[in-house]
Order: C-alpha cells, then structure tokens, then sequence
C-alpha cells in the first residue's frame, strides 16, 4: 500500500485586495469572505472553506481556542490560508490545528497573555514538501 501525500496548493494571493491593502482589519477580512464550505463547527474548532466576494479568491479557514481551564482566559487564534482549489481546503482540513502553522497565511492571534487580539498580519512562508 503506497502513502503518498498529495500536494496542497497554498499560493500568494498577488490579486486579492486582502494581500494588498495596507492596515486591513478584522472587520475588512469579515466583509471580504463568503462561505463556501463548511467542515467543522465546534466551539472550540472552526473551519471553513471562504471565497474573496472581490476576485474569487480561495482561503481556507480555521479558528482555534485553546480553553484555559483555571483562569478563564482562553487563547484564540485565526488563520486563512490562501489555496488554488477546493480539495486543497479539504486537505487541510485533515491536518491539526499545530501543523497548519507551516503554511502561510493572514492571521490574527489573540494569545491568553493578550490583553486584546493582533490585528490581521501576513505570514508568508510557504510549507516544504
């Protein structure tokens, strides 16, 4: 039995205005996104499939809380990751929430140590095969 692992095909997203706004916030990447795919919705685990309204666009989407359990401040992070096609999305969305981080992507942190979430930054490594 072979394993071969396929391909997921993260890109630059060069013509989505999300890539090249300068200060965009929460709110711009809320507005820009339409859902497409749902694969997971947990409290504490979200993860979606979302197409840019402006150029089509593909970014898969995972939001992720760490619960803390003794003090109540729960660590929240959220990530799109912009890919070339819909099985890549499905294909992330079997990875765990610790290896997407090898991917490039927006992203916004809210850590338990924060005392309010990063605004939306850009994380441009691309993941090695």
């Amino acid at each position: 039995m072979t394993n071969k692992r396929r391909t997921i095909n993260v890109n630059v997203p060069r013509e989505c205005h999300l890539w090249t706004k300068p200060g965009i916030t929460a709110g711009d990447i809320q507005t820009a996104l339409v859902q497409v795919s749902l694969y997971e919705d947990d409290s504490h685990l979200i993860r979606t499939l979302l197409k840019c309204r402006l150029c089509g666009q593909l970014y898969f989407h995972e939001f992720y809380e760490i619960v803390d359990w003794e003090q109540g401040n729960d660590a929240q992070y959220s990530s799109w990751i912009p890919i070339d096609d819909p099985q890549s999305a499905y294909d992330l969305n079997m990875l765990a929430p610790l290896e997407l981080l090898r991917f490039g992507g927006l992203r916004i942190d809210f850590p338990t140590t924060a005392d309010q979430p990063t605004p939306p930054y850009w994380r441009t490594s691309q993941p090695k095969d």
